[in-house]
């Protein structure tokens, strides 16, 4: 009997070499959410050929006739957009993958994938775009929680001094193309989302 066969969308979040000639993905999609997925090597040179971080990817899916149900490997994938931009500037970079980490740790266990794989590929197309990544990030962490159900509004937002709750709702609801807050006002709110959400909610940022 052949092998299961399933098709899978998402973005790379994460890949790196898994004991002898394969290759650990793991795939955020709007479907499933957080997937990880193995890819067999035909030689230690072929990962050249095979999706980059942040890409957006199709890939089959197929599982082996004997061993775990849950262990799924790419028989194929096709490329559906590519983000050679994010690698092009380290705060970019730093920003990117720290979206990755974001959705590694929390997005294993999602109710519903599909708002927040939009915003993973919305804060990334943002990055693309040249968009500042501190605003960029503050605006997807802070979605995220209020996509996952968390009072970033009704209990961090009003917890913050006035003047920061001001530049907070500025940075928050100004879209990026049009905000003209201060790089460094955006990383205090940025630090103070993060310690509230470590500190007061499930999630890890």
């Amino acid at each position: 009997m052949a092998s299961p066969i399933r098709t899978l969308q998402g973005v790379v979040l994460s890949r790196e070499e898994s004991g002898e000639g394969s290759l650990r993905i793991r795939v955020f999609s709007s479907d499933e959410g957080l997937v990880l997925v193995y890819k067999r090597l035909a030689s230690k040179r072929a990962s050249g050929s095979l999706p980059d971080l942040f890409d957006e990817v199709e890939l089959r899916l197929s599982r082996p006739r004997t061993g775990s149900d849950s262990v799924s490997f790419v028989s194929e994938w096709r490329l559906l957009t590519r983000r050679p931009e994010l690698a092009r500037g380290q705060s970019r970079l730093e920003t990117a993958s720290a979206l990755s980490l974001l959705y590694q740790r929390n997005g294993a266990h999602l109710a519903e994938p599909a708002p927040a794989a939009k915003l993973l590929a919305d804060a990334l197309d943002s990055l693309v775009a040249g968009y500042s990544p501190v605003a960029v990030y503050l605006k997807a962490i802070y979605r995220f929680a209020r996509v996952e159900g968390y009072p970033v509004k009704e209990a961090w937002w009003q917890s913050l001094p006035l003047d920061r709750k001001q530049n907070a709702a500025e940075t928050l609801n100004v879209p990026l193309r049009d905000l003209v807050q201060e790089e460094c006002a955006t990383e205090e709110i940025l630090e103070s989302l993060r310690l509230w959400l470590n500190a007061e909610t499930e999630l890890r940022c």
